[in-house]
């Protein structure tokens, strides 16, 4: 009997292709309706939260339930995912803050490493990569807290975008090797 295996560097083509196009198709879904993202997004978070805190709040009952300090964990966790899915406007408002700190640090350490390189190859990249990245987060400031349902689905959907442009792209220049 004659077992037929496929070739594993066609199966994996075909995987990338298949999860680019479907991650591409998500992004494109949040694109039109970024605020239903944000709250997937959001909602997934504070779940998170409460099944971490849950987890935490048991390994401490069981093994170390008389130290204080051992429930501040889950205490926190559990809170917290409580008040993101009963504040949900004020949990993406949040998560849309750090996201806008993050793109200020990004944006600063584009342009030390800018800085570094110059004036060899690459450098203006880095350079391009820090100024939009400064941009984003003043972006996020100018419009916050208002525009923060809108941003955080239309930045994750951008993100499914590219990531699955990139897969795509990948598939293709392994079918031309």
């Amino acid at each position: 009997m004659t077992v037929l295996h496929e070739d594993p560097t066609e199966a994996m083509t075909s995987r990338l292709k298949t999860s680019g196009i479907l991650l591409m198709i998500l992004g494109l879904l949040g694109i039109f309706v970024p605020q239903m993202l944000s709250l997937f997004v959001e909602g997934f978070l504070a779940a998170i939260m409460l099944i971490g805190g849950a987890v935490s709040a048991y390994n401490t009952y069981h093994f170390n339930r008389t130290n204080f300090t051992d429930w501040l964990k889950p205490l926190i966790l559990i809170v917290g995912g409580f008040l993101l899915l009963v504040y949900p406007s004020s949990g993406i408002a949040a998560i849309i803050l750090v996201l806008s700190f993050y793109f200020f640090t990004d944006a600063f350490a584009s342009f030390a490493m800018s800085y570094d390189r110059y004036p060899q190859p690459g450098w203006f990249w880095m350079t391009l990569n820090g100024v939009l990245s400064a941009l984003l987060a003043a972006l996020i400031l100018v419009g916050w807290p208002e525009s923060s349902l809108m941003y955080l689905g239309v930045f994750i959907a951008i993100s499914l975008i590219f990531d699955g442009l990139v897969l795509f792209m990948l598939s293709r220049a392994m079918q031309i090797d």
